[in-house]
């Protein structure tokens, strides 16, 4: 499982999506989307099941996504997971999910069926946080399992001997292609030696209490504050806020993937109760004030064109 689970592999298989929920109760789903999230519509705590509506607000995408996703991978969502209410099941629900009395149906998602829309999503970073939190849970399983049994786990051949092997693959692939593979299968294989690359540093670095995040997930996880995609007070200017009237921060950069992509990001020591302190700062400040994006204009943050990402 280690080996096989990573983002694309998840996004392609159903069969190791199911495998996941297997291990989860309602709870523990639950438990999951709210790490990824820090602000989960009251409806789960009350009932358990949340609307489609809910679903694409929680996820920060359409409506239309979430029908479209669940259209295309119907057959995948077990009863546990959604189901449609009408008739006398619908009547009984809809003041308590806010339908408006001309609704004739709706489609509800149980916490486990949000686990599995997070895994089937691609254009939401919700959904990719959820993806990073179930693989680390997920592979973590076996291992648990065999140390309780005593059961043996054959080994993994080494960081190394792997990264060799997806090079020579890489050869021999662009050698059949006429050197243009699929940009694609390119990114999976980027995705892939980056998770082994990540492997190899856990393995070989020693433990740390540090906490390196984007100012967006800080503001999110840490501050509970919604960041909204686009409007007056949108995640882009956010980070550019923190680094136009905060630059004593920091300003490491770390590769993660963002969308889909691989892209440069600015991360913050969290773990550093100054850097914390001046981070919650920055952030009240950003929504505090009404115009944000003209007080970094006057304060020069647009002269160049090219604004990195934060998140």
């Amino acid at each position: 499982m280690n080996l096989l689970l990573n983002q694309s592999v998840l996004l392609e298989s159903r069969t190791l999506r199911t495998s996941a929920l297997r291990n989860f109760e309602s709870d523990k789903a639950l438990s999951i989307l709210s790490k990824a999230k820090a602000i989960v519509f009251a409806v789960w705590g009350g009932s358990g099941w949340a609307t489609t509506a809910q679903i694409a607000e929680y996820f920060e995408v359409t409506e239309s996504a979430i029908k479209e996703l669940y259209r295309s991978n119907q057959e995948e969502f077990s009863v546990q997971e959604s189901e449609t209410l009408a008739g006398q099941a619908l009547r009984d629900v809809r003041q308590t999910f806010c339908l408006s009395p001309r609704t004739p149906k709706a489609r509800i998602f149980s916490p486990l069926g949000a686990l599995r829309t997070a895994m089937l999503l691609q254009q939401s970073e919700v959904a990719a946080q959820i993806r990073t939190i179930l693989i680390e849970i997920v592979a973590a399983i076996p291992n648990t399992i065999a140390s309780q049994n005593q059961i043996h786990v054959p080994a993994l051949p080494p960081v190394e001997q792997r990264l060799k092997t997806l090079v020579d693959a890489m050869k021999t692939l662009t050698q059949l292609t006429g050197g243009k593979l699929n940009p694609y299968m390119e990114q999976q294989m980027t995705d892939y030696a980056v998770n082994l690359f990540a492997e190899h540093n856990r393995q070989t670095l020693t433990g740390t209490q540090e906490k390196w995040l984007g100012v967006v997930n800080f503001a999110e996880i840490e501050l509970g504050k919604k960041v909204p995609l686009k409007g007056t007070h949108y995640r882009g200017h956010l980070g550019t806020w923190v680094r136009t009237f905060y630059p004593h921060l920091g300003s490491r950069q770390e590769t993660r993937l963002v969308n889909g992509t691989q892209q440069d990001v600015y991360v913050y020591a969290c773990h550093d109760p100054e850097v914390a302190a001046g981070l919650t700062k920055a952030v009240e400040e950003f929504f505090a004030h009404p115009h944000p994006s003209f007080a970094l204009r006057q304060a020069g943050a647009f002269a160049s064109k090219k604004e990195r990402v934060s998140v």
